[in-house]
């Protein structure tokens, strides 16, 4: 795998919509509040824009593939990232310029929809982060950024520390293993992963650690990902499920979530895949950014997940 340089203070960020659209004045906002921390910003020409006959897009596939291929092989940005998840990021990957993206490595970052980037890039040998957006979700432009999000994101982008902290009113759960894992973080949004299933965007998950979350789904739909992943051989290979944030319903349906997720992982996995739960990562407020596709060991009774790599110079191929 190879790891982004670093983003280093007062650095470039390219800012794109590789998905859905934002609403007006959005991306502006974002831009500001990174502007504000010290750093450039560039907006894609087409970062603003909304398809003309799909209100969900933000722009056409050509415009949207031409942005981020654009911040891919601009030199001059240090950091690519995603406005908003939404829908449409998965309809760009057999466009994207893959070999640019390991000739020059920076960071890419976004999650919900923008996890069928992060895989696809993963399955290309080129780790990117699963972390907070510019516009959407508690992201940098909007009131509701948490402190601790925002935190974890540049500990994450800047490379500063590999050892991320569960908050201490976060306890992790141990349904099934051992205290301490390792292997290959895969931090997805489930349903964007099981949307990938049977294409060639998919990494390799042997002896992987699946940090899954999601919002809006009823339990039905995460059992329904849950064995298609099963019937595909995914889980399997895994050395254990991690599971983040189910929620949105805002009513007894979350609650049903937070009980039923562990028990379906149970159900679906074999014996020697380990199970955890409570991982401040998903569609909340608090959340990690997180690298996917690195090695990790996680400890959970200290609630420590620790990138086995010290920060390898740029384009290093980790072992």
């Amino acid at each position: 795998m190879i790891w982004p340089r670093p983003l280093c203070p007062g650095g470039t960020i390219g800012l794109c919509s590789p998905a859905g659209a934002s609403p007006a004045g959005a991306v502006e906002r974002g831009a500001e509040a990174l502007r504000r921390r010290g750093y450039s910003v560039v907006i894609a020409p087409n970062a603003t824009v909304q398809h003309p006959d799909c209100d969900y897009l933000a722009g056409t596939e050509a415009q949207r593939l031409s942005d981020l291929n654009g911040l891919i092989r601009d030199p001059q940005i240090d950091l690519i990232l995603a406005a908003r998840g939404g829908y449409g990021a998965g309809k760009l990957l057999e466009g994207i310029d893959y070999d640019a993206f390991r000739t020059d490595p920076k960071p890419l970052v976004g999650y919900s929809d923008i996890t069928a980037l992060n895989l696809a890039l993963a399955s290309r040998g080129v780790i990117s982060f699963s972390g907070i957006m510019a516009t959407a979700g508690d992201g940098f432009g909007e009131d509701t950024l948490d402190p601790f999000s925002e935190a974890s994101f540049f500990q994450a982008v800047r490379q500063e520390s590999f050892v991320f902290t569960q908050p201490g009113d976060a306890p992790l759960t141990v349904h099934r293993g051992k205290n301490i894992l390792s292997g290959p973080l895969f931090p997805v949004c489930l349903s964007l992963l099981e949307s990938l299933l049977a294409t060639p965007y998919v990494p390799d998950f042997t002896g992987g650690l699946l940090l899954i979350e999601d919002v809006y789904e009823e339990l039905y739909a995460v059992d329904r990902a849950l064995n298609q992943l099963r019937l595909g051989g995914v889980l399997e290979k895994l050395a254990g499920i991690l599971i983040g944030s189910f929620n949105g319903f805002k009513d007894q349906r979350d609650e049903v979530l937070a009980r039923g997720v562990p028990r379906l992982a149970l159900e679906a996995t074999p014996e020697h895949v380990a199970v955890v739960s409570g991982f401040v990562y998903g569609h909340i407020p608090r959340r990690f950014t997180l690298p996917v596709g690195a090695e990790v060991a996680i400890d959970s009774d200290s609630g420590q997940l620790t990138v086995m790599h010290s920060v390898p110079p740029l384009g290093t191929i980790l072992p």
